[in-house]
């Protein structure tokens, strides 16, 4: 099977089984949740143990379990940080080997997965839940097009060289046009804040792209994963996601 087929077929599938999730939300997007968190969690630690960092994966994957538990429960965020630190600061005590950079690493985990993707959960059955990919789906088409097109000012070349500065201006702009196009259709009220956050929530997908990309040059892999044919792993694909959730759901709790 040729690679363009295997990425065809596997973002086909993709696309139905998170159309069905979205669908069906309420226990269907918790359990898919809690399923991506982890997976997510698994590949960058296996990312950052190519590199040779000690990271305790078995505690990592429990405390993202937890936090998960935390925020369905609406207990307060810090619960979901304190606990789990605490223990990792009496992990970093009791194992030699496991530095203050394994530390410093294995809390990144933990804040940068739960705390970007967990608030999707208070999207489900809101116009704002399908927002998130509406802007990511946008991002990525209107940066690659216009890069494609136009691209001459390279973007950040040591970390992805085929990124330009007009593509990623394009993607922005291209993201507000259909991000307003939508909100017109499905009767959001819209406002300058609305534009902006729109505008913001480009911008850090694209950071998140780049964040990721960086990681994996920092660690020596070319995927995160393997799990998804022709695309490489959850992270692969959804890095740029994972930002733009926060900047969509303060636009729907606090209703700017």
């Amino acid at each position: 099977m040729s690679n363009l087929l295997k990425r065809t077929t596997t973002a086909l599938v993709l696309i139905a089984l998170l159309v069905a999730i979205l669908y069906f939300g309420g226990m269907v997007l918790q359990c898919a949740v809690l399923f991506f968190s982890l997976a997510l969690c698994h590949e960058l630690i296996s990312a950052f143990k190519h590199k040779g960092n000690n990271i305790p994966e078995h505690y990592i994957l429990l405390a993202c379990a937890f936090h998960f538990v935390v925020y369905e429960r609406g207990w307060p965020w810090f619960v979901a940080f304190t606990i789990p630190l605490f223990f990792l600061i009496l992990y970093y005590l009791k194992e030699d080997d496991f530095t203050i950079e394994d530390m410093g690493i294995s809390a990144l985990i933990l804040i940068y997965v739960p705390t970007f993707l967990f608030p999707i959960m208070a999207l489900d059955k809101t116009r704002y839940l399908y927002l998130v990919f509406v802007i990511s789906i946008a991002t990525d088409t209107f940066a690659y097009l216009t890069g494609m097109a136009f691209g001459k000012h390279k973007l950040c070349p040591t970390i992805s060289p085929n990124k330009t500065v007009e593509g990623a201006l394009g993607g922005v702009a291209g993201t507000m046009l259909c991000g307003l196009i939508y909100c017109m259709i499905f009767d959001i009220h819209i406002t300058l804040i609305h534009v902006l956050f729109i505008g913001l929530a480009s911008v850090t997908a694209q950071l998140g792209d780049l964040f990721a990309s960086k990681i994996k040059r920092a660690t020596g892999i070319k995927d995160f994963g393997h799990f998804l044919p022709g695309h490489g792993g959850f992270m692969d694909r959804f890095d740029s996601m994972l930002l733009i959730i926060p900047m969509v759901y303060i636009l729907f709790r606090f209703s700017l």
